[in-house]
């Protein structure tokens, strides 16, 4: 979908005014301008839903920009397929498009990379796809001393580097942990020791908790400023009561 017809619909505005204010902007004018002197090319629109248009521009042609980056990397590795490419183009998130690109992304050599080198592969398949093995008993089958892997220790170790490097890479699974993240997180601040005079100002947050998807953004930002001065410890964490958290 093109641009201009994003930033319409999300600001529910016509594609004409769109396209007009894109024109200006790319010519120069700046929102303040545009709001006072060009009201009636605009069909009236206010400064603020000036700024929010000129943001979601910016958004979208870095994101396109990205798009086109990561579509080309993948292609150059012949992994691109259309299925992929489909998705790949309807994302309209920065973070979702970086999470679809993590498995093609090139790294540098992983322990999971490392594990894989020494055959151990199909043991984490196994193990993921199959909870009744013993693990013990299935490591004793890919010991592989030439790999430094003399144990059965040794070979669950690399089984677990791999699993833990492709659930970090699957982007489904992401979003479902975001989402899940923002909807049971509490943010936990404490004053780090001897802290306590030096940083009177962020008294309010010497002792304090809120979920995560309730703090104001004033608030959020005082916190991280409190972190940044190396005053507040900040952690993130969700209720383990909460019965999805073994889901």
């Amino acid at each position: 979908m093109p641009i201009a017809e994003i930033i319409a619909q999300e600001l529910s505005i016509t594609e004409q005014q769109v396209d007009t204010v894109i024109t200006m902007l790319d010519e120069g004018a700046t929102v303040p301008f545009i709001a006072r002197y060009r009201k009636e090319k605009t069909g009236g629109l206010d400064d603020g839903q000036l700024r929010s248009l000129a943001e979601r521009l910016h958004y979208l042609r870095e994101l396109h920009k990205r798009r086109e980056t990561i579509l080309k990397a993948i292609d150059e590795q012949g992994k691109l397929t259309e299925a992929l490419k489909k998705q790949i183009n309807q994302v309209k998130i920065r973070t979702e498009l970086e999470d679809l690109y993590l498995p093609y992304k090139q790294k540098r050599r992983t322990k999971a990379q490392i594990a894989r080198e020494a055959g151990l592969e199909p043991l984490a398949n196994s193990l993921l796809e199959n909870p009744k093995l013993s693990p013990e008993q299935e490591a004793e089958k890919y010991l592989n001393p030439e790999h430094n892997i003399h144990d059965a220790k040794a070979a669950l170790d690399g089984a677990r580097q791999i699993l833990i490097e492709q659930f970090a890479e699957n982007a489904s699974l992401l979003a479902e942990l975001r989402d899940y993240l923002w909807d049971k997180g509490i943010l936990t601040a404490k004053v780090m020791k001897g802290k306590e005079s030096e940083g009177e100002k962020f008294k309010d947050y010497f002792d304090y908790q809120e979920a995560i998807k309730q703090i104001p953004s004033h608030r959020a930002l005082a916190l991280f400023r409190g972190r940044s001065e190396k005053i507040l410890s900040l952690n993130l964490d969700v209720d383990v009561a909460d019965g999805q958290m073994h889901h």
